[in-house]
């Protein structure tokens, strides 16, 4: 089972992932158990229509109750920047243990001080490439099709191909 099954997605994977998979349908398989939020699907984070795709394709994580999730944040000196609902990816993940799948830098540093194991969609990528999973040439499609959506997953100044990923890390 690859790491990022049942990994919990912040709002930008999702999209991300969305992305993904109207160019590569056939991917699909690869991301079989993804794990979200329901704030994460609200107007003010989701396109109507990425909404409604990706509802049929994740299961909705359970929040952990009030009293937790202050709990939670009061101790995890998160930084002020966050998002609200990047705190409630956060309280959720630590609360439950799991994995998960952000492109933001702030709050993978802040799971990772936690002991939560993290990546990105990079990392996904770079691992199916690696296991033999995925093309090298299918990767780079992968990435410039992203790139045409103004989806930079890997640092915007560096070219989105296998050869950058190759020594990327995260975070």
């Amino acid at each position: 089972m690859p790491w990022w099954d049942n990994a919990l997605y912040d709002t930008c994977s999702l999209i991300t992932l969305d992305k993904l998979l109207l160019d590569r349908p056939e991917r699909a398989y690869h991301f079989r158990h993804v794990l979200a939020i329901e704030a994460s699907f609200s107007t003010d984070q989701l396109r109507e229509t990425t909404a409604q795709r990706m509802l049929q394709r994740v299961t909705l994580s359970a929040l952990p109750r009030a009293s937790d999730v202050a709990r939670i944040l009061a101790t995890a000196g998160l930084p002020r920047a966050l998002a609200d609902v990047d705190r409630l990816v956060f309280a959720t993940a630590v609360y439950h243990g799991v994995t998960v799948v952000t492109g933001d830098i702030r709050l993978a540093r802040a799971l990772t001080r936690q002991g939560q194991h993290v990546g990105n969609m990079a990392m996904i990528l770079k691992t199916l490439v690696t296991a033999h999973g995925l093309a090298i040439t299918e990767c780079d499609a992968i990435l410039a099709d992203l790139v045409k959506r103004h989806d930079f997953i890997l640092p915007a100044d560096a070219p989105q191909t296998w050869a950058t990923l190759q020594s990327y890390t995260f975070p």
